[in-house]
């Protein structure tokens, strides 16, 4: 299992177009990969309107895990894309 914590930078935070792209880039891998944010139970990080109902915010941490066989390559590739993105 692979996880990264990253705080949102970016001001309009987790919205419809990155959550998207999050969605789309998590469902090239094999692996379960979810996203937390706060407190907040994790949610599958290939669904779209999970990643939508978080709500992050700018300053928001988020912890995203992956479990699987590709979990290495998964979290390399996410890592830089949240960083991108968020």
């Amino acid at each position: 299992m692979e996880r990264f914590k990253y705080v949102i930078s970016v001001k309009q935070g987790l919205h419809a177009k990155n959550a998207i792209e999050l969605s789309r880039a998590a469902s090239g891998y094999e692996s379960r990969i979810t996203l937390q944010v706060g407190d907040r139970a994790p949610v599958d990080c290939k669904n779209v309107l999970a990643l939508m109902s978080l709500g992050a915010r700018q300053g928001d941490s988020l912890v995203i895990t992956v479990q699987g066989p590709d979990e290495e390559a998964a979290i390399g590739y996410l890592v830089g894309f949240l960083k991108m993105i968020l």
